[in-house]
């Protein structure tokens, strides 16, 4: 009878466990509207458009190579706008957040987010991940010179390995 009873109540504890590990999809997307996530695609959307505007000085970019660069940044750009909306994210994301969180959590995050600092977070989001772009942009700058040199070291060894196959 003992061992009855503690299945029983091991039973009911998983289930109880269960039924608080699966998020709703509606929580999520009120958490997801809270958090103003569509406005933060945008603003990767434009960090991403920055990033590869900046190649061109990366990249060395001659007056005469400017126009067909800026041709084909420009169809990168529009792919990027008409293929990384929110639209197109939402589904997948909010299937990113029932994985990760359960509805005690979401129920939580909603209640920050609903708060006076989670509104603030939310409004600062956009402006600490673009400084944050800009900080990782300036440290890849720094470093391009030795990232080209061990780039062209590598590229040295691949065609005399080549050349020595070649024999």
């Amino acid at each position: 009878m003992k061992v009855r009873i503690l299945l029983l109540t091991l039973l009911c504890i998983t289930f109880g466990a269960q039924a608080e590990t699966k998020a709703s999809r509606e929580s999520v997307e009120k958490l997801m509207m809270l958090t103003d996530v569509s406005k933060i695609m945008d603003a990767m959307q434009g960090q991403v458009s920055a990033m590869f505007n900046n190649m061109a000085s990366q990249m060395n970019i001659s007056e005469p190579e400017k126009p067909a660069f800026e041709k084909y940044m420009g169809k990168i750009d529009q792919l990027l706008k008409e293929k990384m909306t929110w639209e197109q994210f939402k589904e997948p994301m909010i299937n990113v957040y029932l994985k990760h969180f359960n509805q005690h959590e979401i129920d939580g995050l909603i209640e920050f987010y609903q708060s006076d600092v989670g509104k603030s977070m939310t409004q600062k989001m956009p402006l600490v991940m673009q400084d944050s772009m800009m900080a990782g942009q300036q440290a890849m700058r720094s470093l391009m010179p030795e990232i080209q040199a061990i780039a062209q070291e590598m590229q040295g060894e691949i065609q005399q390995a080549r050349q020595q196959d070649g024999e």
